[in-house]
């Protein structure tokens, strides 16, 4: 009887085309992270498959396949619809907006504290930010263009599994 339970609660995750879309659009978004920052530094930094920012905004391709993919299934008229586009409009504008200016902060965070670890330093004081390795995290957030790609990703995922997933 579990083991039955457990194959239908598997088999209809696989069969909900609009979370398949939104799973399917943050691990697209990730991964291009890889190619897309070669092209743009010549070097392969195989950890961006994990970061958090740059591009394309896999938060925004998440949420836009999720968004795409519900109107096909359940119409733009359904409720849940209105409130995953609310919910796209909140994750889009956080991860270009607030997370972004963030990572500016993060920024001068960083600068301030360096120039008080050089300055503690000058007077030989044993402790300073820089070398207890207290750095914040710069790159939090995306630049307009990051997340105009990923929700262009996401639009495209969400139209693909909303019309030709297996529901």
């Amino acid at each position: 009887m579990i083991h039955h339970d457990l194959v239908s609660f598997l088999e209809g995750l696989w069969r909900n085309a609009p979370l398949m879309a939104a799973l399917v659009g943050i691990c697209v978004g990730q991964i291009l992270k890889i190619p897309i920052h070669y092209f743009r530094t010549r070097q392969w930094e195989l950890h961006k498959i994990i970061d958090a920012g740059g591009m394309p905004s896999s938060h925004a391709a998440g949420v836009m396949a999720l968004t795409t993919a519900l109107a096909y299934v359940v119409g733009p008229q359904s409720p849940i619809f209105a409130t995953s586009v609310v919910f796209t409009a909140i994750v889009m504008y956080d991860a270009g907006g607030i997370r972004r200016h963030a990572g500016e902060h993060a920024v001068l965070l960083n600068r301030i504290a360096m120039e008080l670890s050089l300055n503690s330093e000058s007077d030989n004081s044993s402790s300073s930010v820089e070398q207890e390795g207290e750095r914040l995290k710069e790159i939090l957030g995306h630049e307009p263009q990051e997340v105009i790609l990923g929700a262009v990703i996401g639009l495209l995922i969400g139209i693909v599994f909303g019309k030709w997933w297996i529901w």
